[in-house]
């Protein structure tokens, strides 16, 4: 279900899901782990990443503004660049 959050909030700021790239906690998540990092990776180098805490995981809709937020902060580069 985050994957699909992740998809739609990437969509709504104008990102396609193949400009993107989304990993948990390097490729390696680990439902043990707390809190868990999730990097955003643009096509052309921009990363963000997210620090979530186990405990928002539980609710997909909890961390829907950390997500907001690094995808904002995402097209705001691109408008800087220029792009």
């Amino acid at each position: 279900m985050l994957d699909e959050l992740i998809a739609t909030v990437a969509q709504r700021y104008g990102f396609r899901s193949d400009d993107y790239t989304a990993v948990w906690d390097g490729l390696e998540f680990d439902s043990a782990r707390d809190p868990h990092e999730l990097s955003i990776t643009i096509n052309d180098g921009r990363q963000i990443a997210i620090i979530i805490s186990a405990a928002v995981l539980g609710n997909p809709w909890r961390p829907l503004r950390d997500i907001e937020t690094a995808f904002r902060e995402l097209q705001r580069r691109a408008q800087a660049r220029g792009e």
